[in-house]
């Protein structure tokens, strides 16, 4: 909810993690493809998402997303992750059996059962909107409130002493459609608990920043992804190993729906890497993200640089 739900498919996608590394099988028939096999020095872990029902009464509590459920297992190593999805999933992205290619600014979502993969736009939500815009829609965005705190304490999370922060993100969504004017507020508190992790810098799914190193957005959010990038600037570099979300959406008196989301890390550790598991499958085409546009004819190949071992 909050932030995440507005900016579509990035914000839901920027919470996920995991990956396991794959059987001995699969790992010998793709390094037979490549003609080698190396492994890096890496770091692996155990993510799990979830959250209570969502509740709430009125039309925004019916389209509103329900929470995510998965559980995942991770490598990443050389700059590259990959998350493989064991239990659960994220309604219309992904689910058990599919993964998560990832590295400091990319995401892509593989679907082994179909053969396709496809590419998580940055500015998703912005192009989410200007679709409605283009069906006479016209939405707008004020009443901007982003804070951040550090609260006293300090657990342990996956074996590692953690800082806690709480961030606070409020706006008013109004929405116009002819004689339809609707006005809807949102608010969000996270607490983040926080730790430098040596190999994990880079992490984009583990980042309690996540819109860092990612394109700040250019629509109707840039106010709002650029005062969260201000704000959570004071976690620095350091990953979120355990969250807590919750939300509300107020559409008016009686329709408001309320959300809570948790993930956290465990079983930290350092590991070698198959670096074959980092890249794209040889013959996986690129598929279409629900709620996007298809992928347009004759353009650049989206997922060259996964075809590649990174370097």
């Amino acid at each position: 909810m909050g932030l995440a739900f507005w900016r579509g498919a990035w914000g839901r996608v920027a919470v996920l993690l995991a990956a396991c590394a794959l059987g001995p099988t699969v790992r010998t028939a793709r390094a037979q493809i490549l003609g080698h096999a190396r492994t890096v020095a890496g770091v692996s872990y155990t993510i799990r998402v979830g959250g209570p029902p969502r509740v709430g009464a009125g039309m925004i509590a019916s389209i509103a997303a329900q929470p995510a459920h998965y559980v995942a297992n991770a490598v990443f190593a050389a700059g590259r992750g990959r998350l493989d999805v064991v239990e659960g999933g994220v309604e219309s992205l992904f689910g058990k059996g599919d993964y998560v290619l990832f590295d400091s600014t990319d995401l892509v979502i593989v679907h082994p059962a179909t053969r396709e993969f496809v590419v998580v736009p940055h500015d998703a939500g912005d192009k989410n909107m200007d679709q409605l815009e283009a069906m006479g829609m016209k939405a707008t965005i004020g009443d901007v409130k982003v804070t951040i705190d550090s609260l006293p304490g300090a657990d342990t999370v996956a074996g590692h002493a953690t800082r806690h922060f709480r961030m606070v993100t409020a706006f008013t969504m109004t929405i116009e459609a002819g004689t339809l004017h609707q006005r809807l507020a949102t608010e969000s508190v996270t607490d983040y608990w926080v730790a430098m992790v040596p190999g994990l810098p880079g992490n984009p799914l583990l980042r309690a920043n996540g819109f860092s190193g990612t394109p700040v957005s250019s629509g109707m959010f840039r106010e709002l992804s650029s005062r969260v990038d201000s704000a959570a600037a004071r976690m620095g570099s350091a990953v979120a190993l355990r969250t807590s979300t919750s939300s509300r959406l107020m559409q008016g008196p009686g329709a408001s729906v309320q959300m809570q989301q948790t993930s956290e890390v465990s079983d930290l550790r350092n590991r070698s890497v198959d670096e074959t598991l980092l890249i794209l499958p040889a013959g996986y085409k690129q598929g279409v993200l629900p709620g996007t546009d298809a992928p347009v004819v004759g353009a650049t190949d989206a997922g060259a640089k996964w075809r590649t071992i990174p370097k």
